[in-house]
């Protein structure tokens, strides 16, 4: 009954949602802000910078034409440390950080943030299970507006090829017309799931030289595919064994093709120095709509598949001494 209420309060909501043409801006205020801080508006989707403002005693006002609404942005300052990710509609909205850190300023005024706002929260206070049975009931309902090809981006990594495809088939047009629905049909497109006893799909990338790079320049190898980005502290302390895997086992045919989900080019490059890591290694700096983890089905890091030098899947996500076991048993 729990899930059937919040899904009914959520159609609910939507369904109350209106769009009305008028002027986009943003009245803004601040605790503890030097005067001059500049504040940029930055487009989340395209990753652009929609217009900037500078901070004075504490208050700020953004007055701009949306490229497309409702639509999701951040607020932040160039590094970061100021941060707030909300839904712009084309209507007078408050951003209210005067009493709360900027990063959880109370947003007004956007019928869409309050919407997604309330599934959040919703979610929340659900099991695994229920949240996904309401996240995809909330996408179903909001098939012909953004927010349901948004949601959907949000999670197709964790529901796979098998439950995003039927999802996206029920988007309208215009949401798999949208950034967000071409993303997901992206996915859809790549998505292969290799699995052990497949033979393994190759790809090519860009490796930490600047050069084009595919799996395939190392057949004919044991090849350890190995998935992993510089944020993640797993993946950091695990390259420590692979480094010396890779010292022992290299002169008897065993390599690494390292694959980072990150999207900082300086933060993977001083990751890669840091760590040691003497092997091909490459990304498009996308994340996680990286290419190569869309067609392998990366949704968990860190992820490797172990292919033998016929080109065939032998074993996935070994760490450790699972990892050394195998190859001693393969290679001596």
């Amino acid at each position: 009954m729990r899930i059937v209420a919040l899904i009914t309060l959520l159609l609910i909501s939507t369904s109350c949602s209106e769009k009305k043409e008028s002027a986009f801006s943003l009245n803004g205020t601040t605790e503890n802000l030097k005067n001059g801080t500049l504040l940029y508006l930055f487009d989340a989707a395209k990753e652009e910078i929609i217009d900037s403002v500078k901070v004075h005693n504490n208050t700020f006002k953004l007055t701009t034409q949306l490229p497309n609404h409702p639509m999701v942005a951040v607020l932040k300052n160039k590094n970061n440390s100021l941060y707030k990710s909300l839904w712009l509609e084309n209507k007078p909205m408050t951003f209210n950080a005067a009493s709360h850190h900027f990063n959880n300023a109370v947003i007004s005024g956007s019928e869409t943030e309050i919407i997604y706002n309330d599934l959040n929260k919703a979610i929340d206070t659900l099991s695994k299970k229920e949240g996904k049975k309401l996240l995809m009931e909330f996408i179903k309902s909001n098939a012909d507006n953004i927010l349901g090809p948004y949601v959907l981006s949000r999670w197709y990594t964790s529901w796979k090829k098998e439950g995003t495809e039927p999802l996206y088939a029920q988007l309208s047009e215009e949401g798999k017309n949208s950034f967000y629905g071409k993303k997901i049909l992206k996915y859809i497109q790549l998505n292969q799931n290799p699995t052990i006893g497949d033979k393994y799909v190759d790809f090519e990338l860009t490796d930490q030289y600047g050069s084009q790079i595919k799996l395939s320049d190392l057949k004919g190898k044991l090849i350890l595919l190995e998935f992993w980005a510089s944020w993640c502290a797993p993946c950091r302390k695990d390259n420590s064994n692979l480094v010396d895997l890779h010292n022992e086992y290299k002169s008897l045919g065993f390599d690494i093709f390292q694959v980072s989900l990150d999207d900082n080019k300086e933060e993977w490059l001083e990751a890669i120095q840091k760590d040691k890591l003497q092997w091909t290694n490459v990304s498009d700096l996308k994340s996680w709509n990286n290419k190569a983890g869309m067609i392998y089905g990366i949704n968990l890091l860190p992820s490797n598949f172990l292919i033998d030098e016929y080109g065939t899947i032998i074993s996935r996500d070994l760490r450790g001494e699972a990892l050394k076991e195998k190859l001693q048993e393969i290679l001596e």
